[in-house]
């Protein structure tokens, strides 16, 4: 899980490592992402989407290193990073989620907090961040490329009930 000794920085809200304790923190921040979950899964969110999110690595990601880290506002939980260190190799990173509650959209927490997930994971010696964005969720394309990233290779894959064509974005870090 996240090393909490250099938590990433965001103006105006609090970033800090998510623990099994912030599972139903986390329930409620999926659930109120429904629209997003409904566009790439197929389905709603549930319970066990946010204990998937702080759970383990998958068998296929085991030389990895999980990090999530969450954004607190007023209190409230606003958005989630899910974060995969060392795959394919050592200085290879993942993007696995950037998920930020409706009401803090298009507010630039989004860019902010990947501004500060970059600078953290270029601490942590990243030469390369990678992620996936599903076809059928253009506006994310559009947002990461903002960030900085850019096509490297399209694939596919599947997400809870849905199977279909996704677009490998990377940036340097």
């Amino acid at each position: 899980m996240a090393d909490m000794t250099s938590i990433p920085t965001m103006i105006g809200a609090q970033c800090s490592g998510l623990i099994a304790a912030d599972l139903p923190r986390l329930s409620l921040l999926c659930r109120s992402c429904a629209d997003f979950y409904e566009l790439v899964e197929g389905q709603a969110p549930s319970d066990a989407t946010a204990a998937e999110i702080l759970g383990p690595l998958d068998a296929k990601y085991a030389l990895g290193a999980k990090h999530v880290w969450g954004v607190e506002k007023e209190g409230k939980l606003i958005a989630v990073a899910e974060l995969l260190e060392g795959y394919p190799s050592t200085h290879d990173w993942y993007i696995g989620l950037l998920l930020v509650a409706p009401e803090h959209r298009r507010r630039r927490v989004g860019a902010q907090l990947c501004a500060a997930l970059v600078r953290w994971m270029r601490q942590r010696d990243a030469t390369v961040v990678r992620l996936v964005v599903h076809q059928q969720n253009a506006g994310a394309r559009t947002f990461w490329e903002r960030q900085g990233f850019t096509l490297e290779r399209e694939d596919l894959k599947r997400s809870g009930r849905l199977e279909g064509p996704v677009w490998i974005l990377a940036r340097p870090a």
